[in-house]
């Protein structure tokens, strides 16, 4: 099983800290350098960041694992360094022939070192987070897309992700950590997929986010968002490794005492 993991932003990824929790993995840019393409009615406008940190999503990965309840104990144990993290693990959801949306295995183009990564989000609605599936044809419609993007040299990969009703979300707080399960909130705050896209330019990032047939009959929300590319990144130094074994020993002494007050209860 595949398993989509959003860092939900924060002040501290907003100033531009990237944390290195989700390497390998994809981190944007602050949302003062975002765009937000809103369709109303058949119309198109557009606005720009910064957007609050509880609407956005900071950094995503893509995780194999066998069960949900294995991936949230990985993220659990993932560096502790960055406090006050949120981790929402969402399930991938597979298009009708059975793969993940973006490009096909054998169709992926070359990352093109001229032109710039950036993630267009895909705010979610309603229908999203009741898992109400788009019709067949407008399936059809984005596959067919999604493969003249891949042939053209524009997308690079892409996923659905399915209803918040069956995510959870890992809270980092010290050296503890805290489990909340889904539904979530407001659906503007949510994602409901995403396309990693190239291109040289923004404004042509926009007009590919623009002309996408998104199965939406009606309202349509997307955020394009520039991906801040690794070698640009913090390292994680030699003080912060420190910290964190300090907090992971803290969290192991914890989980340890725990275990022997629950033996004690007879549990």
């Amino acid at each position: 099983m595949e398993f989509v993991v959003l860092r939900r932003a924060n002040q501290s990824t907003e100033r531009g800290d990237q944390p290195p929790a989700l390497e390998p993995g994809v981190f944007m840019r602050p949302s003062d350098s975002a765009v937000r393409l809103v369709r109303r009615d058949g119309v198109w406008s557009r606005d720009t960041g910064p957007y609050p940190p509880r609407e956005i999503v900071a950094g995503f990965t893509l995780v194999q694992s066998p069960s949900r309840a294995d991936v949230i104990e990985q993220v659990r144990w993932w560096p502790l360094f960055d406090a006050g993290a949120v981790y929402e693990i969402r399930d991938q959801i597979p298009s009708a022939d059975g793969r993940a949306h973006g490009p096909a295995p054998d169709s992926v183009p070359e990352r093109n070192p001229d032109w710039t990564r950036y993630v267009v989000f895909l705010r979610s609605d309603f229908e999203a987070e009741f898992g109400i599936a788009p019709p067949v044809e407008a399936l059809a419609r984005m596959r067919a897309h999604e493969e003249r993007s891949a042939r053209a040299g524009v997308l690079l990969a892409g996923s659905a992700l399915g209803a918040t009703r069956t995510a959870t979300r890992v809270h980092f707080a010290n050296a503890n950590t805290s489990l909340v399960a889904g539904p979530f909130g407001d659906a503007r705050e949510l994602v409901a997929g995403y396309w990693i896209i190239q291109a040289a330019t923004l404004d042509l990032a926009i007009a590919w986010a623009g002309g996408y047939p998104y199965p939406q009959a009606g309202d349509v929300t997307v955020e394009i968002r520039e991906v801040c590319e690794r070698r640009e990144q913090r390292e994680f130094t030699p003080e912060m490794s420190a910290a964190e074994e300090r907090l992971r020993a803290e969290l192991l002494e914890g989980m340890l005492r725990e275990a022997s007050e629950q033996r004690k209860r007879g549990y």
